[in-house]
């Protein structure tokens, strides 16, 4: 997102505001990189994306652990909030819910478990269909705020590309706050093998500057709860663009120049020395070199 207040913080920041400047015979380009941190939760829609297939059977008891501390966490936020689940198989689309704080423990626990066994493994698709089905607009309330989880031991499947599937989601919730969470069989995953890598799940969520959760992390169901920014305020932002300028790094929250931040080479981010507020804005200007 870009403020219109740069306009003028960059004429500063870089002494003018063309989008090139030749410094030392060198050309380089100016990026500014930013995100909001969402205002207080009112209303939160949560979707659970479920691959049902046989091997993701003994994975179910952790999806409900987890769904359920996540839901002590949104409490604490606010009681206005849904809980769904769907199949990942979007030939033979299958709902429950909705789940709220009228719910049980026992019928969050019980909820996975009630989805049938599906063949198929296409998250990506599975939510577009039924988020444009006659039972997603039901489920879907306008005004709140989304929070998409992706559980699957194997790759996305659909012919939906990861960044497709990204312009998708902003497009959809543009007017509300959204985030995606994947759980998924990592490169380097607890599960000691690595025959179907979840690549396009791991791409999506990288857009949104995070990682996904392995799935056979022994005890993912206790930090998953951990995972979004529409619980938890963000401290971070992944750059853009790699290899920034250092020296022409500038920081600013809420329209004001801070000091309180380091730049992590490893992961290409900035880290804040504090969590801003609901509601903040966060934005990094930076030259990077033009090739």
């Amino acid at each position: 997102m870009k403020q219109s207040f740069w306009l003028l913080v960059l004429a500063f920041f870089l002494g003018c505001t063309p989008d090139y400047q030749v410094s030392d015979q060198t050309e380089v380009r100016v990026v500014v990189d930013s995100y909001v941190q969402p205002n207080q939760l009112e209303e939160l829609d949560v979707l659970v994306v479920l691959d049902t297939s046989g091997s993701m059977s003994d994975n179910y008891e952790d999806v409900a652990d987890g769904m359920d501390i996540l839901r002590a966490d949104i409490e604490s936020l606010t009681l206005d909030y849904q809980f769904g689940y769907i199949t990942m198989d979007p030939s033979r689309l299958n709902y429950i819910g909705p789940y709220d704080s009228s719910s049980s423990a026992i019928d969050m626990l019980m909820a996975p478990s009630l989805l049938p066994m599906t063949m198929l493994e296409e998250g990506f698709g599975a939510t577009y269909t039924f988020l444009e089905s006659e039972e997603g607009l039901e489920f879907r309330r306008p005004e709140a705020d989304f929070l998409l989880f992706l559980i699957s031991d194997e790759n996305e499947q659909s012919a939906i590309s990861a960044d497709l599937f990204y312009d998708w989601l902003h497009d959809e919730f543009q007017d509300v706050n959204h985030d995606v969470v994947a759980i998924t069989q990592l490169e380097d995953s607890e599960c000691g093998y690595t025959y179907d890598i979840g690549e396009k799940y791991e791409e999506l969520v990288n857009l949104y500057g995070k990682d996904p959760i392995d799935i056979c992390e022994e005890d993912w169901s206790v930090w998953l709860s951990d995972s979004s920014y529409l619980t938890q305020l963000r401290d971070s932002i992944v750059l853009s663009e790699s290899e920034p300028i250092l020296d022409s790094i500038i920081v600013y929250v809420n329209q004001e120049a801070i000091h309180n931040w380091t730049y992590v080479e490893e992961t290409n981010k900035i880290q804040l020395g504090f969590v801003p507020d609901h509601g903040s804005v966060i934005e990094v200007g930076y030259n990077v070199y033009v090739n």
